[in-house]
């Protein structure tokens, strides 16, 4: 195993307007804190951080974000490989159908529908047990914590660092949390997985 944990940002982050640099999506804004903290631990640690941006959102193309390697959609491209010596980082591409419903509809939101190259990627990167967290919660979060999940891969979902999906009630929040806990996912606090990564 060669990291104890690797960091999933699901959505959190969007291009800017300028398009060279990230921004945090609006929505996210009560929980910038806590994504910070979680960026700052993935830099100290080595941590491998994987993210998408929201279907709505300014998404990143090939060579747009620097020390940073694209996952494309299609199989058939396996040149992003290339980049996993060398990257801590992976933005995975999503697709986006340019109206919500039909995002929704066309289930957008989940990457292992779409992005045939994302199952190579978490387990090409060796990672002990993945922690995620984000936007959207009941759609996004939960769709990519599930696929992660259907990987047989071990999977920690911050119940404190998300963003609810914009229909989403707390009973409907309650019931992925739980169905997340039924598929095997340990659900923590951000505190409480910052002391499983404390040195002594």
């Amino acid at each position: 195993m060669a990291h104890r944990f690797g960091l999933y940002d699901v959505d959190s982050r969007e291009l800017d307007e300028s398009g060279r640099n990230l921004a945090f999506r609006p929505r996210v804004g009560p929980i910038v804190p806590q994504l910070e903290r979680l960026y700052t631990l993935a830099e100290e640690e080595h941590y491998p951080l994987v993210f998408t941006t929201c279907c709505s959102g300014r998404m990143a193309s090939p060579g747009r974000l620097p020390n940073t390697g694209f996952v494309p959609m299609n199989v058939t491209e396996a040149c992003w490989r290339a980049a996993l010596p060398k990257c801590r980082r992976f933005y995975l591409a999503k697709p986006a159908f340019g109206h919500p419903n039909l995002n929704r509809a066309c289930r957008a939101f989940d990457i292992f529908q779409h992005n045939a190259n994302a199952p190579h990627l978490f387990r090409e990167l060796d990672v002990g047990t993945w922690v995620v967290f984000g936007n959207g919660f009941d759609l996004c979060v939960g769709s990519a914590a599930r696929g992660l999940l259907q990987a047989g891969l071990k999977v920690v979902v911050l119940e404190d660092v998300r963003v609810s999906s914009a229909d989403a009630t707390p009973q409907s929040e309650l019931q992925t949390l739980h169905t997340l806990r039924e598929q095997g996912a340990r659900l923590m606090t951000l505190d409480s997985f910052l002391s499983l990564t404390a040195h002594p």
